[in-house]
């Protein structure tokens, strides 16, 4: 029974993870006008392809170990605000990366494109997940250990 919600916590990661790339691309990747840059003006929904096959592949790498770590440890686990503050600070990491890997310094100076967008909307979504799964694994907490 564990594993579905883990399957769960998949597919809330997937579209998460998507949303947050569409919408950093919607808020800060429209400032681009070139042509150089696909961006979800270009590319379309192509363009949302790629964040699902991406977090496919992160989720069950990254994500399902570090969930089922911090699962391990009781304290942890108890905590909303530790599960919301450590997933907070890991996606707002991740959006910190994807923004400069996706815009590259020339694209930033040059169209003034700001990376606290990306850490406040990669927190958030974070925040959420955090939240998302502390509820969906400690709703029978005799089935983590």
């Amino acid at each position: 029974m564990r594993v579905a919600r883990y399957f769960v916590l998949w597919f809330v990661f997937i579209f998460l993870f998507t949303g947050a790339v569409v919408g950093l691309e919607y808020i800060e990747g429209y400032k681009i006008t070139t042509t150089e840059y696909f961006g979800l003006r270009n590319a379309g929904f192509v363009l949302m392809i790629i964040p699902i096959l991406i977090s496919s592949l992160l989720y069950p790498v990254i994500v399902l170990p570090l969930s089922w770590f911090m699962g391990m440890i009781r304290w942890v686990r108890a905590s909303l605000i530790l599960y919301a503050l450590l997933y907070a600070v890991m996606w707002a990491a991740a959006g910190t990366v994807l923004f400069y890997e996706s815009y590259g310094d020339r694209f930033i100076q040059e169209y003034e494109l700001h990376v606290s967008t990306a850490v406040i909307l990669f927190g958030v979504i974070g925040l959420v997940y955090g939240w998302i799964e502390w509820k969906v694994l400690r709703h029978h907490p005799a089935d983590l250990v």
